[in-house]
């Protein structure tokens, strides 16, 4: 009976050994990944000098002629919208204007609220040509980094995406119509900015009356 009771005892440790260890190696999984989702989430509760915010939106994919894409970026001291032609990054306008520190705050704050990196977790499709009738949107915080010589680059501390087709969602959680429009509010002329660029790709407005309808894009 002795030898019985040992033998139970062994295997309860042993067990319970095996599921500690499992907990363990899970635990430390989700923290890794709980760091990876957080990190613009943490730039974004701790502004830093060193940071910007950016919104890109790829147009349909259409004949190269009629393409277009906007990027605006803001930081601490400017705001910049560009709008590009093509896939090949052909600038149709660059508008850059000044920033200061309160109004950068304000909207970062305003952008935390909206769910700016708040990610919808285990979303590994790739965006690659997806939403290829309508727009693909992006959504992410950079650092600025300084080498010795003093130039200055760009790291993504994250980057997540939508789409304006519905049920292609990505990985963005957030509030997409809000996000948009505090980017937008940011550079007063924005619209007409927009509207140009999708003038100069097509002005005949062929493109923009049998893609762009989609909530939520920026039309």
């Amino acid at each position: 009976m002795g030898r019985v009771l040992l033998i139970v005892i062994v295997v309860a440790v042993f067990i319970g050994a095996l599921v500690w260890a499992g907990r363990a190696l899970l635990g430390g999984n989700n923290t890794a990944k709980t760091d990876e989702v957080n990190a613009g989430q943490k730039l974004l509760d701790k502004p830093t000098d060193q940071m910007a915010v950016r919104m890109s939106v790829r147009g349909p994919i259409v004949a190269t002629e009629n393409h277009y894409s906007i990027v605006m970026t803001i930081s601490q001291t400017n705001r910049e919208i560009v709008t590009f032609r093509g896939y090949d990054g052909e600038v149709i306008q660059d508008e850059k204007l000044g920033n200061n520190q309160a109004a950068f705050r304000d909207f970062l704050a305003a952008l935390n609220r909206a769910g700016f990196m708040q990610e919808t977790l285990n979303v590994d499709e790739p965006n690659q040509g997806i939403c290829a009738i309508e727009q693909l949107i992006t959504f992410e915080v950079l650092e600025y980094q300084h080498d010795d010589k003093g130039a200055v680059t760009e790291k993504s501390a994250k980057k997540l995406w939508t789409t304006s087709c519905p049920d292609l969602n990505g990985n963005f959680a957030g509030l997409v119509v809000n996000v948009e429009d505090l980017f937008i509010k940011q550079i007063p002329d924005a619209r007409a900015v927009i509207d140009h660029a999708k003038n100069v790709v097509d002005p005949s407005g062929v493109y923009r009356d049998e893609y762009d309808t989609g909530l939520g894009a920026i039309n």
